[in-house]
């Protein structure tokens, strides 16, 4: 089977492993709810300035807060650096990821060797028209948005300042 490559915005990369890792432990807020993701996939968005990671996840169970699917997105973040914008996580009608199969049934792909990609590129524009389509709601993270808003003023020469710590 073909390794993916990581998923990357400029010069910040996560690989499959740093996105299930993520889900994994956005996860476990879902359970408490008794609720659980069915599956995921991922895209880079470079439509926005700047770009972003989305992630898409089929959910089990009807009863979702927002509040909770806030807290979910922010543990899903994991920029390494603060030229990307924030993460945003979209949920997905139940069965969205069966209409992704029945795409690539449909283009003579066999179920036994079929598995979703963790990250679906640009090019793959049905799979992404797909996902687009199944959209119940979208989430963004807040987890740097102090960190944002900052570095938008300073870029903007709105704040200019130097720290000095005497010892």
């Amino acid at each position: 089977m073909q390794e993916q490559p990581p998923v990357t915005v400029y010069i910040d990369k996560n690989s499959e492993k740093d996105l299930q890792l993520s889900v994994e432990t956005a996860s476990k807020l879902l359970s408490n709810e008794k609720l659980e993701v069915v599956d995921f996939t991922s895209h880079v968005d470079l439509t926005t300035d700047p770009g972003h990671y989305v992630i898409f996840w089929e959910i089990s169970g009807q009863d979702r807060d927002d509040e909770l699917m806030r807290e979910c997105c922010n543990c899903l973040s994991s920029r390494k650096v603060g030229v990307i914008g924030v993460l945003e996580l979209r949920v997905l009608r139940r069965g969205a990821f069966q209409k992704v199969l029945d795409y690539y049934l449909g283009l003579g792909a066999a179920v036994s060797q079929y598995k979703m990609l963790r990250c679906v590129s640009p090019s793959k524009r049905a799979v992404l028209q797909i996902l687009s389509g199944e959209v119940v709601k979208s989430y963004f993270s807040t987890a740097f948005e102090t960190t944002m808003h900052f570095s938008s003023l300073k870029e903007q020469g709105k704040i200019n300042f130097q720290i000095k710590i005497n010892h």
